[in-house]
């Protein structure tokens, strides 16, 4: 993401911060974007012993994410006792920055968006746990806390489906053709919706923090601006392209998750099995749920590349290798 502070965006924020005392009078705080995001920048606040973290949507992209209904669906699973970082301020457009953002407390801990750390690298078994754990946990938080929309509707995935496809309609080139081509696909069958729950929609190695000891232990999950209640398979589905599998097309989202290369961590079969066990859920059509939020996450990707506002969308080989994916997950389930 192309975006820097500048020295005025600077000075209204730490004033902002420190006229709600969320930051000490004296001295400055430093300001350092972290993270590996490409819609809306998280930036490390430190000044002394003091950290926060700020989210905020980049003022070169009025179309990023909406930072405040991110906020607020967060401030909600903070009170239903999600495992989510604690959000402390929000701020309107023009009150701090241009643009909206929201505060939040900084956890410590470990974030792995490179190569597998000691001492973690000594039991993927127990991280890859934990993170199976961690999803069943979150599908089992009581979705009428967060949303007042109703919960059973066989129709959503059916909805969710028809909307996607609206996007790439007239879509040109090779990839639209492409996209519409494994949409053809997905559309026989498409499952009815189990009975709705809080999904985070981005639920990935990459935005999990952990403690820095034994046994493997999440503290917090990160980036919920995707988080929204739906079937909880679109979760696992998209589980399952993030994590390796054999005969499966590697994907984009592995790639950013390439630390569970650098381990023996189980096959997803027994992580689905743990799911299954911890909720009690019928796990039907998986296969169904990995290929479509593939070609949608194509879709996604395709369309950011589109606007040209991320070099990281550029490579058109993220397309094929999604479409990839969705190919073999389709074949699976046929079998």
């Amino acid at each position: 993401m192309e975006w820097s502070w500048t020295e005025a965006d600077s000075d209204q924020l730490v004033a902002w911060l420190k006229a709600r005392q969320l930051v000490p009078q004296d001295g400055r705080p430093v300001l350092k974007i972290i993270g590996e995001g490409h819609s809306n920048i998280t930036t490390l606040v430190e000044l002394g012993d003091s950290r926060l973290i700020l989210r905020h949507q980049p003022v070169i992209r009025a179309n990023a994410p909406d930072v405040l209904r991110e906020a607020r669906h967060i401030a909600k699973l903070n009170k239903a006792g999600a495992l989510a970082p604690h959000v402390l301020a929000m701020a309107e457009a023009g009150e701090a920055l241009a643009v909206p953002l929201y505060v939040m407390e900084h956890v410590p801990g470990i974030v792995v968006s490179g190569d597998l750390p000691e001492p973690l690298r000594q039991d993927p078994r127990g991280m890859a746990h934990a993170m199976i754990d961690a999803l069943a946990d979150l599908h089992g938080i009581d979705a009428a806390q967060i949303t007042s929309r109703p919960l059973d509707d066989p129709e959503a995935n059916r909805t969710h489906f028809a909307m996607m496809r609206g996007l790439i309609a007239k879509l040109d080139g090779h990839e639209g053709e492409a996209l519409r081509a494994m949409a053809q696909q997905l559309d026989d069958r498409v499952p009815d919706a189990a009975r709705q729950c809080v999904v985070h929609s981005d639920f990935r190695l990459g935005n999990l923090m952990w403690a820095p000891d034994l046994p493997p232990r999440l503290v917090t999950v990160l980036d919920w601006e995707l988080s929204t209640t739906g079937d909880p398979r679109l979760d696992l589905g998209y589980f399952m392209i993030a994590y390796p599998a054999p005969g499966i097309t590697r994907t984009p989202l592995q790639d950013l998750g390439r630390a569970l290369y650098q381990a023996d961590f189980p096959p997803i079969s027994e992580l689905l099995a743990r799911y299954a066990g911890r909720t009690g859920r019928a796990l039907a059509d998986l296969h169904w749920f990995a290929a479509f939020v593939a070609w949608k996450t194509a879709v996604f990707y395709v369309l950011s590349r589109q606007r040209g506002e991320d070099r990281y969308y550029d490579d058109d080989a993220h397309c094929r290798a999604f479409l990839g994916a969705s190919a073999d997950h389709l074949a699976r389930r046929d079998k």
